[in-house]
């Protein structure tokens, strides 16, 4: 059931999109020739294939590492206290919610259960910093007459699907501790030689 959220937003602000910019090749002194311009042509084409999307097995590799990694940069980085900060208790919302990240729509609508694999790397990812627990649904754990976790200083952390580009992929997240402690927020995440990483926030976002 889809319920207003529980919050005071004091603060938001834009952050700049990044997108992939066109580049144009040039000749001094003329235009291309063919065999130049299908050699360019060639190497675009493989270049898109390159960079599109996982698939198949790779996909579900991939979006496990990618909640991972959200899961753990909220905890660690972006609890709104600082990297120095740790919960008693970090409850994980067990399905995933379209607009996890965004603070004006309601928590409830799910479009789907985290696999095992997707819970087991969420676990393992933040299990260091505080002990977590999956849960059905973030009301069954908020005193909603004093707006505030259950759990004395634990953190409620609820994750959209992912959204896979031609940048990497993106996330909304949404972390909640109380009615003046939340973050809601899109995060941009890249696929390197460790793996996929967050990188920064995409779009605007809001804390309370």
């Amino acid at each position: 059931m889809e319920r207003s959220l529980p919050y005071w937003p004091i603060m938001s602000g834009p952050v700049r999109e990044r997108s992939m910019g066109a580049f144009t090749v040039t000749r001094p002194g003329g235009r291309a020739r063919g065999s130049s311009v299908v050699a360019v042509a060639l190497i675009g084409f493989l270049l898109l294939g390159a960079c599109g999307p996982p698939t198949g097995e790779d996909r579900t590799s991939a979006e496990a590492e990618i909640y991972a990694a959200v899961t753990r940069h909220l905890v660690e980085f972006d609890n709104t206290f600082g990297p120095n900060h740790r919960f008693a208790e970090v409850l994980v919302v067990n399905h995933l919610e379209p607009d996890a990240g965004d603070p004006l729509e309601p928590w409830g609508r799910s479009t789907g259960l985290f696999s095992d694999d997707q819970l087991a790397a969420i676990n393992t990812a933040i299990e260091d910093l505080a002990p977590v627990r999956f849960i059905d649904s973030q009301w069954d754990y908020i005193r909603e007459g004093e707006l505030a976790p259950v759990i004395r200083n634990s953190a409620i952390i609820t994750l959209a699907p992912v959204e896979f580009d031609s940048e990497g992929a993106t996330v909304g997240a949404n972390l909640w501790c109380g009615g003046i402690c939340g973050l809601w927020i899109t995060y941009r995440v890249t696929d390197g030689p460790d793996g996929w990483t967050v990188t920064g926030p995409q779009g605007t976002w809001s804390i309370s």
